[in-house]
């Protein structure tokens, strides 16, 4: 059974905080952090994650669905990476780095995913590309056929 008690998250889909570390890391450009954070995550048939990046790795995790394709880009360069976690393609976890932008989108319909992010995430560490114009643009003219995920 899928949770149900899910709030919208502002990259699109949905979100429920099930765990954050009370052991607390100083992290020199961030200040004091948990640990560890863990949500569950939900897109719906025809919703999206729009691209977005965080200060600290994060591990996507799926559970439940056909599954998705996470895209990966570093910001700078004219590839982004495409990684599917499916049953299909044996992949159920991938690690996104420390400030690259990502996006995903189911490939069917609903999709259940975890995801843990250490040091623990905050708001105020979390980035979406919409609000960077610059990185939009850039992303734009080397994928513009990822439009639909800014």
């Amino acid at each position: 059974m899928l949770p149900t008690d899910l709030e919208p998250h502002p990259e699109g889909g949905k979100y429920k905080e099930v765990f954050r570390s009370i052991h607390k890391i100083d992290c020199p450009n961030l200040g004091k952090r948990s640990a560890l954070t863990h949500i569950y995550f939900q897109l719906d048939k025809g919703e999206v994650s729009a691209f977005h990046k965080v200060s600290s790795e994060e591990v996507w995790n799926l559970y439940r669905g056909e599954g998705l394709r996470l895209y990966q880009w570093d910001g700078e360069s004219d590839e982004v990476s495409i990684i599917e976690l499916s049953v299909q393609k044996n992949q159920f976890c991938h690690v996104v780095p420390t400030h690259h932008w990502q996006a995903v989108e189911p490939l069917d319909d609903i999709v259940l995913v975890g995801c843990s992010v250490a040091p623990g995430f905050e708001f105020n560490d979390f980035t979406l590309m919409r609000d960077c114009i610059g990185h939009a643009d850039l992303l734009k003219k080397h994928q513009p056929s990822l439009s639909h995920l800014i």
